[in-house]
């Protein structure tokens, strides 16, 4: 196997990602502080058993499309109109109807936390009014009995499909908000990121605050939402700049002597280190850390998964619609069977989850702690020998998924991370220890793929 690249850090970065704490919320201890670095607690347990954690991104549904009628699960079979009414949740085919996701149709969807408008997304209509049973998504069901189900699993903000993917990665989003648009494509066709300075995405000003309240009054109305985008401006979807600053989670990696590796299906959507300048002009990261979906197979089978990986299919693979749900559950299946087979699955966590909310509907209303999000509630699950079966409720969101790594390996927050704001129990703050127990390991759940229609 290719050695993996360990990046040389400045010692300045080493000195703002190493020991920053990012102000962590009362009642939480930083990684790096002494109380986490105790023997005792979860934790400590965390460390000792967990030595590998692998983030899963899949694309475009929400809790309710698949794990609506979940026995126990704060799921709904009905869902609510913007003109106050509801409907009873239609079944879901194996390819469904392709709905506006962007940003601005998340807050259509999200109004103001009603969760009742969905159907005023542009060209929507009752698209989004669709559900799963469990002889559809026969094997998600069975890894969410036997593993983790998590109920209240947030994104990070109300979409796309391309920033969700570089806050899994870095916390933020540098402002960005929404995807290369055709009439402004730069000067190559197709997402090129940072290989073409002439790409314009939408993005909120320069030095916005995130608890800007003219924003977040603009944000909480479907109604008001034509106002609210009078206020984007455009900017070139590349996060310039040294690591200095906008460290990422691949910078703090390396920079404390660990590795990581994105493997990635062909999706030109889903290219997260593609956005970071200072990642992606970086010739050792480009053709060493970042490789493709069948590379996680072949490291898994050897016993070569870095410390932290990051997984997500091509885009056939994905589930985003039209995309074949059976297809995209076989694809999880096949890596998750080759992982559970792997000699590294017994100090491995996995989280898998999905991007943005695919303009389905979901009842439950995320929080609204800024300008960016949170987003629409995910489908999300734990899947490791350590974890604790059954379903956690306390709310998570990506950003759990950047303190359960942080946590694991002693790492602080990045500076541009978000923060609780209030209180200790919020996503932010949720490094995800609870969804884990370290007495009894869960045997392995080997599932056979399916015949697709």
């Amino acid at each position: 196997m290719t050695r993996l690249l360990k990046v040389t850090a400045l010692l300045s970065v080493l000195l703002l990602i190493g020991g920053c704490s990012g102000g962590a919320s009362p009642g939480e201890h930083d990684a790096t502080s002494p109380a986490a670095a105790s023997t005792d607690g979860p934790a400590a347990l965390a460390r000792q058993h967990i030595k590998h954690i692998v983030f899963l991104i899949k694309e475009n549904r929400t809790f309710d499309n698949m794990f609506g009628r979940f026995p126990g699960a704060d799921g709904a079979t009905r869902g609510r109109l913007c003109d106050g009414s509801t409907i009873p949740l239609a079944v879901a085919p194996d390819r469904e109807p392709d709905v506006q996701h962007n940003f601005t149709a998340g807050l259509i969807a999200w109004n103001g936390g009603r969760m009742n408008c969905a159907d005023k997304i542009p060209w929507a209509g009752r698209k989004g009014y669709m559900q799963y049973s469990r002889a559809q998504i026969p094997r998600y069901w069975r890894y969410a009995e036997h593993f983790t189900l998590l109920d209240h699993f947030f994104t990070p903000m109300f979409g796309p499909t391309s920033e969700e993917h570089l806050w899994s990665m870095a916390g933020s989003t540098s402002r960005l908000l929404g995807l290369p648009w055709a009439e402004n494509g730069g000067a190559t066709p197709g997402p090129q990121f940072c290989d073409d300075a002439a790409e314009r995405a939408f993005a909120f000003p320069d030095n916005v605050n995130p608890r800007n309240s003219t924003i977040l009054r603009l944000e909480r109305r479907w109604s008001t939402i034509d106002d609210l985008q009078k206020r984007f401006t455009r900017k070139w979807p590349c996060v310039t700049g040294p690591a200095s600053t906008f460290p990422t989670l691949p910078d703090q990696i390396s920079a404390h002597h660990l590795t990581w590796r994105e493997y990635r299906g062909h999706n030109p959507w889903v290219q997260p280190v593609r956005m970071v300048g200072h990642l992606w002009h970086d010739t050792a990261i480009r053709t060493v850390n970042v490789t493709d979906d069948e590379a996680f197979l072949r490291d898994a089978s050897a016993g070569h998964l870095p410390d932290v990986a990051w997984l997500s299919p091509s885009m056939k693979d994905s589930e985003h619609p039209p995309q074949s749900m059976c297809r995209g559950e076989n694809w999880t299946v096949r890596m998750l069977n080759t992982l559970q087979k792997s000699p590294q699955w017994g100090s491995t966590a996995v989280v898998l989850t999905w991007d943005d909310f695919g303009g389905q509907y979901d009842h439950v209303a995320p929080p609204h702690p800024d300008i960016y999000g949170l987003g629409a509630r995910a489908p999300a699950m734990v899947i490791s020998p350590w974890a604790r079966q059954g379903i956690i409720t306390r709310p998570a969101s990506f950003d759990s998924v950047l303190r359960l790594v942080q946590t694991v390996f002693g790492l602080g927050r990045l500076p541009q991370q978000r923060t609780n704001g209030r209180g200790n129990d919020g996503p932010a703050a949720n490094a995800l220890l609870g969804a884990f127990q370290f007495t009894k390991p869960v045997p392995p759940l080997i599932l056979q793929q399916r015949n697709c229609p």
